[in-house]
């Protein structure tokens, strides 16, 4: 009968230790940080790092959800994170952040590889965090700046960058586990959006404004909109933007073609122990519009425009490859890691002369533009 009672007991005892979240933490126990700018201190050396924080001060449905700016400093990034415990009451929660801003005195001076790690570490941020570059002189200057859209400035950033591909192509979106796989690819370096502040109606704002390049895990350069366009036409990740083109061949374009396809093949050779790269576009697009007298479009006009465009693609997609292996040497396109995919034995030749490898590249780019709607104004 007492071991019957004991075990009874035991089983009542189970049941309330399961009941629950044994590490419950209310809402007003917390601090939520949405974004994270990682900054250095100029006179110590030390990281300082800014955090956007929900602020549950005041009155959602007055003004929405708001956020403030909490700061702090230390030796290491971790160090940092935990030395803002020394201003605020509740300690800092990092489930849901969006966004982290890297200036680019720590990108361009650091291994980035290094400075990231506490954030692949941390079983509290999610892996899929996105990853910017400041080119203010601070990346607090980044979430310290308005968003259009939203109150909270790093979720205005992080869905502009991840919807920016489908509108206009002028960056593309990075995660934290894709930087962590990119870092450690054979044949492939990184790139990551970049954003600037811009004055609208007065106020400053953020914007997107393309692509920072980078060279053995450090930041080397930045490509511009134009350019991170035709260098996404290039890694084939053009979801969606626009084409203009010239009507007359001049050097003002008229003409504008939505993109709503795209895909990009590429492939190389070795012959006489010279490598040749490959890459060709084919693009479907709407004529949105036509800057021209006359509306209408014949076949030939048609057929015309679609040349003009390709000719102006191919030409576009070559220079920002000119450009990159001359001025930063970096196989952000991923040549290398195609020809790691695709021929080890090869890859294992050239992979320890890569850098000169590349920038001697030969790089043959071909495209096909086709306008499968015009869009024409018919007289009322």
């Amino acid at each position: 009968m007492i071991k019957k009672t004991a075990c009874l007991l035991l089983i009542i005892l189970q049941i309330f230790l399961l009941s629950g979240c044994w590490n419950y933490r209310g809402l007003n126990e917390m601090s939520v940080v949405i974004g994270i700018a990682v900054d250095k201190a100029p006179d110590s050396g030390n990281y300082q790092l800014s955090f956007e924080i929900t602020d549950i001060s005041t009155p959602i449905k007055d003004k929405g959800v708001q956020s403030k700016i909490v700061e702090s400093e230390g030796k290491t990034v971790f160090d940092a994170v935990r030395n803002a415990k020394k201003r605020i009451h509740n300690k800092l929660y990092f489930g849901q952040t969006q966004l982290v801003v890297f200036s680019n005195e720590i990108a361009h001076s650091e291994d980035f590889s290094g400075v990231i790690d506490w954030f692949l570490r941390d079983g509290e941020l999610r892996e899929t965090i996105c990853v910017v570059i400041s080119q203010e002189k601070t990346a607090r200057e980044i979430i310290s700046s308005k968003g259009i859209g939203q109150s909270i400035v790093s979720n205005e950033i992080r869905q502009i960058v991840e919807t920016d591909e489908d509108a206009t192509a002028s960056t593309s979106a990075v995660e934290f586990y894709q930087v962590f796989n990119i870092l450690r690819a054979e044949g492939k370096s990184l790139t990551l959006p970049e954003i600037h502040n811009v004055v609208n109606n007065d106020e400053t704002v953020i914007e997107v404004n393309g692509t920072a390049v980078f060279k053995e895990n450090k930041l080397v350069g930045y490509l511009t909109s134009d350019e991170s366009k035709s260098f996404l036409f290039a890694i084939d990740e053009i979801k969606g933007g626009v084409l203009t083109v010239s009507s007359e061949g001049d050097d003002r374009d008229d003409i504008s073609l939505e993109i709503s396809k795209n895909s990009t093949k590429r492939s190389f050779d070795f012959k006489d122990d010279k490598i040749n790269v490959s890459i060709h576009t084919d693009t479907t697009v709407f004529l949105d519009e036509a800057m021209v007298h006359n509306n209408a479009l014949d076949d030939k006009q048609t057929a015309a425009l679609e040349d003009a465009a390709a000719a102006k693609l191919e030409n576009d997609i070559t220079l920002v490859i000119q450009r990159v292996q001359s001025e930063y040497g970096s196989d952000i396109f991923g040549f290398g890691n195609m020809i790691y995919k695709k021929d080890f034995r090869l890859w294992n030749q050239l992979k320890d002369t890569w850098d000169e490898q590349f920038i001697a590249l030969e790089v043959d780019v071909s495209s096909d533009v086709h306008i499968v709607n015009t869009g024409e104004i018919e007289k009322s």
